[in-house]
């Protein structure tokens, strides 16, 4: 059986689906909560975290007028992203935005699942991943993004019209719910983003992480409010 086609794709793209019920969108969040916080699962869902925060570093720097150098991931789950521009506020910026990023991302998601525009969601993220692999580095980044963007061509392109939209509404959790997961697992953790604010900035480390965690706690809960 043929596949739906390309012109089948950019129609359902730019139309408007029907939003799941309240019910369905918390059980969706429940089970995305699970992913985030359960170790084991973690450890494999965190290389997807890692995508959406390297993918803000890279994001934030090319905006502030940074060459952006590489994108990098460790086997582990940890990432690096490597910039040169000349230091000020574009470079706070730039290592700021990191433990935003994926809050961001979900917050942009969650507002086009509100207004109708569910499956749109899948081919932007898609979107976001091919310009992540024009600046990865090494085979675990690639590895990581390739894989990710295959699942999500193929979910986009010949999955359910349910399965898509349920996907849609899964990855949007996850991006809200990891990224606070992800601040306060790391509020203690010395190096990171935390040292390399120090020592741009020369304010202390400890002063970051509360930011981060209000930004991306206020985040969850305008997103969760958009998608029940």
């Amino acid at each position: 059986m043929a596949g739906p086609s390309l012109q089948d794709d950019l129609r359902e793209i730019g139309a408007l689906q029907g939003r799941l019920p309240g019910p369905a969108v918390i059980l969706i969040g429940a089970a995305a909560a699970a992913v985030v916080f359960f170790p084991a699962v973690w450890g494999m869902s965190k290389y997807l975290y890692t995508i959406a925060h390297e993918g803000g570093h890279a994001l934030m720097g090319s905006a502030m007028g940074h060459k952006i150098n590489s994108v990098t991931m460790e086997r582990n789950g940890n990432g690096l992203t490597k910039a040169t521009g000349p230091p000020g506020l574009g470079t706070f910026f730039y290592q700021f935005f990191g433990f935003l990023a994926p809050s961001v991302i979900g917050l942009g998601a969650a507002k086009l699942i509100e207004v109708g525009h569910i499956v749109a969601v899948l081919w932007l993220l898609l979107l976001a991943l091919a310009a992540l692999l024009v600046i990865a580095r090494g085979w675990v980044a690639w590895t990581c993004i390739v894989c990710t963007g295959l699942l999500l061509f193929l979910t986009a392109r010949y999955a359910s019209f349910g399965a898509q939209i349920v996907v849609a509404y899964g990855l949007t959790w996850f991006l809200l719910i990891s990224a606070v997961a992800a601040v306060l697992r790391t509020w203690r953790v010395p190096g990171g983003d935390s040292d390399l604010l120090r020592s741009s900035t020369r304010l202390p480390s400890g002063l970051w992480p509360p930011l981060w965690l209000m930004g991306t706690v206020l985040a969850l809960v305008a997103g969760a409010s958009l998608l029940v």
